[in-house]
């Protein structure tokens, strides 16, 4: 999910200032009404399917093109559909995300950009800029908006994929961050190692631990000549 986030991120990047207004509320132009469009998201008034515009952007077809394919939608309705799979995808990410292994964590950098909407956020951890996304359903969004573009260390739950990398950050409290809490806590979370094998550890005693563990495929001859040489 984390590479459809990345893809579509690439996307707006062909829009100039939709990074800028990413507030834009994408009901204004879908209608994602179960009973309408087949129970598919579609663009207001038309039959126009909200996903076959998202595919022609992956392929690489340039937005213009797009308006001449179809001429009913606009610049407006066209950046409302990737900021409706933005959403979608966040959202998912957050359903995932309870399912995954997770542990408390603090993470400090550069908070990079917030949608007061839907709590989203994202940050460029100080140590790497390595891009975190993050949730801040706990935190108000006034105190959101004053800590755009700075430095803050942020307190919450990391999530991880089983694999081990980090997939989402839920925040229970961001504040500005110290040069001290860029220093300690300026790298990307990970996940606890996993408990140690003590059966690792285990020392071996009587026979095994002289002349090892026999794989039982020993003849009685075989062992009786290993007792005589310790004997």
């Amino acid at each position: 999910m984390s590479h459809l986030l990345i893809k579509i991120d690439v996307t707006l990047q062909l829009f100039g200032n939709l990074k800028r207004n990413f507030m834009m509320n994408w009901q204004n132009y879908i209608t994602a009404v179960p009973l309408i469009c087949e129970g598919r998201a579609c663009f207001k008034n038309t039959p126009i399917m909200v996903s076959k515009v998202l595919e022609n952007l992956a392929d690489g077809v340039m937005p213009n093109d797009i308006q001449k394919k179809y001429p009913a939608l606009n610049q407006e309705a066209i950046q409302a559909a990737l900021v409706f799979a933005t959403q979608i995808a966040r959202e998912q990410i957050f359903n995932l995300s309870k399912l995954a292994s997770h542990r408390e964590v603090r993470v400090a950098g550069r908070l990079e950009a917030i949608k007061l909407n839907d709590y989203t956020f994202s940050m460029a951890v100080a140590e790497s800029l390595y891009p975190i996304n993050g949730f801040a359903k706990a935190v108000e969004p006034q105190t959101l908006s004053t800590l755009l573009g700075k430095n803050v260390v942020v307190s919450g739950t990391a999530h991880f994929t089983k694999e081990g990398a980090l997939l989402v950050l839920e925040a229970a409290q961001i504040e500005i961050a110290k040069e001290r809490d860029l220093m300690i806590w300026g790298q990307v979370p990970k996940p606890f190692l996993s408990p140690f094998d003590m059966s690792d550890f285990k020392v071996e005693r009587g026979l095994s631990a002289i002349i090892g563990k026999l794989s039982g495929d020993e003849t009685d001859k075989e062992v009786l000549q290993v007792l005589e040489e310790l004997s």
